[in-house]
């Protein structure tokens, strides 16, 4: 039997006295203290507990005012919205990419298809924002996507340049400015490859650990154009750049769970490869 905080009793608490005739305390006396202490511990911890919960009422309150705490939620919220700031796409035999000019605090997404069977090496821009890969780096023979990005942007950047190992000689360059979006790395990623496929082309599905989160996903159709998303689709196709889907999830309050966009083609041939990156929004 405990105290309460962890404290074994073996005997008799101090000051016990039994009320049991001497007769019968053999019988009774280990259930009547048992019982006894039982209800001085309940009663200590329950007063323990009422204090604890009147302390941390106004914090609750609080927390629930900002919107960072709420009843019945099964996901994790942030509790940021993000916003698409700038977006800009390109293609052919370009080397760089004209933006509007970047803001402060910002993610940068920069989505790249290019030919040549090669590879970025990096990512620059005018501003000196440090880019780094995603990981999205998806294949289907000579072909490629890429997703590069930069988190807490500097301001003023209006080039965009991704420089490659070889020289591929088409090259197709969307980028995307958001607010709202934590500086940590991506929170998941995901590549595909296949052949296009009429009225619904998928590009690779992501599942998000949380909620809100900012995804973009890019599918290079070689030889399909693409028109729009999939009807019903939960993303946005910004640009039909080319050809190409270009998309981001269209609402910045999505569960958490699994996203996907589709592209919709009229007719479809050839191959294709997609990328898709998940971004947590800011806490």
């Amino acid at each position: 039997m405990t105290d309460g905080v962890g404290k074994l009793y073996k005997q008799k608490p101090p000051g016990w006295q039994s009320s049991c005739p001497v007769e019968m305390r053999a019988a009774r006396k280990t259930s009547v203290w048992r019982a006894t202490k039982a209800r001085r511990s309940l009663n200590s911890e329950g007063a323990q507990n009422h204090m604890r919960i009147k302390a941390l009422t106004p914090i609750l309150v609080l927390l629930g005012m900002l919107g960072l705490v709420g009843c019945g939620q099964g996901a994790i919220s942030y509790g940021s919205s993000w916003a698409v700031v700038h977006k800009a796409s390109n293609a052919g035999a370009i080397t760089s990419l004209t933006i509007p000019a970047t803001g402060t605090g910002n993610l940068i997404v920069v989505g790249l298809m290019f030919n040549g069977g090669t590879y970025a090496t990096s990512v620059s821009d005018d501003a000196g924002n440090a880019y780094v890969s995603a990981d999205a780096k998806a294949y289907v023979g000579e072909y490629s996507t890429e997703m590069w990005y930069a988190v807490n942007s500097k301001p003023g950047a209006t080039v965009v340049t991704p420089t490659f190992a070889d020289s591929p000689t088409h090259v197709e360059i969307t980028v995307w400015e958001v607010s709202g979006i934590s500086t940590s790395a991506p929170d998941i990623t995901n590549t595909s490859s296949g052949n296009v496929t009429l009225n619904n082309t998928p590009g690779p599905a992501v599942i998000t650990a949380q909620a809100g989160d900012f995804i973009v996903s890019i599918l290079f159709a070689v030889d399909a154009t693409i028109s729009g998303m999939s009807t019903g689709n939960e993303f946005t196709n910004d640009f039909t750049t080319n050809g190409n889907g270009w998309a981001h999830i269209t609402s910045n309050s999505i569960p958490a769970g699994t996203h996907q966009a589709s592209w919709f083609t009229s007719t479809p041939q050839g191959v294709y490869c997609a990328s898709t990156v998940a971004f947590r929004p800011a806490q």
